[in-house]
């Protein structure tokens, strides 16, 4: 049986296609403000290929898309995580708009979560204005391990910009700020992972998750070691489409 899944976010929409077991088709593409428009155009070229026999809609998305069967993406991101690592309770989603934590069971099934939606701070898109801004490179943003932070006092998106462009103006270095700033998203991250409870590991998804410097900034916050699936956008979207396949 193929099945699909379709993952709805405010910055990618990502689709994952499986034939039993086997991943047949993965793809993220950017929501362009529309990710109902978006999903709509990758579950048509997937169309062309693929006979579906079943397709599970989540993400931000998921409540304007009446043409398939939808699921919370809490419960999607649980399924593709355990997928990877069924052994691990403790899950980490920063997405663009919102940040979660998830603390599964060892079959898979969501045991308890929490979500911040109400403001950018600490979210995937924070980071992607703030970065943006600094003009880095890929291979500069791994060097911030190296830097000595500075202090960021705002986690305001609007804030902190502000904040960042006063301390550059004042001459400090580049990899400065840009340590500070990982240092203050993980310092806040770990705070609201610790809300969940204590993890000894942690599963570590969205786009959040190719940062290497917050990834090792999280593990010495929370004394835990952190783990990134493959694709750790691509998680939800993999849940989605093992939920189309369980029924």
């Amino acid at each position: 049986m193929i099945v699909a899944g379709l993952d709805l976010g405010s910055v990618n929409t990502k689709m994952v296609i499986l034939d039993g077991d086997r991943v047949v088709f993965k793809k993220a593409v950017p929501s362009r403000f529309d990710p109902v428009s978006t999903g709509r155009e990758l579950l048509s070229l997937a169309s062309q290929e693929y006979e579906l026999a079943e397709t599970v809609v989540t993400g931000y998305g998921r409540v304007s898309f009446p043409e398939s069967r939808v699921v919370t993406e809490i419960t999607c991101q649980a399924k593709g995580c355990h997928y990877f690592y069924p052994d691990i309770s403790y899950i980490l989603d920063l997405g663009g708009q919102d940040a979660k934590v998830i603390k599964k069971n060892a079959q898979g099934k969501v045991l308890s979560f929490v979500m911040n939606d109400k403001c950018a701070a600490g979210t995937g898109r924070f980071l992607d204005v703030i970065l943006k801004g600094l003009d880095l490179t890929p291979s500069d943003i791994d060097l911030a391990l190296e830097a000595e932070p500075v202090t960021l006092n705002s986690m305001c998106t609007v804030f902190a910009e502000s904040e960042v462009i006063t301390l550059l103006a004042k001459g400090t270095p580049k990899l400065s700020v840009l340590a500070g700033l990982f240092k203050s998203t993980a310092t806040r991250l770990a705070r609201f992972i610790e809300t969940q409870g204590q993890p000894e590991m942690l599963i570590f998804t969205g786009g959040g998750a190719y940062y290497r410097p917050l990834i090792r900034l999280l593990e010495k916050e929370l004394s835990a070691e952190v783990v990134v699936p493959p694709e750790p956008e691509l998680t939800a979207a993999l849940g989605a489409a093992r939920a189309a396949k369980s029924g």
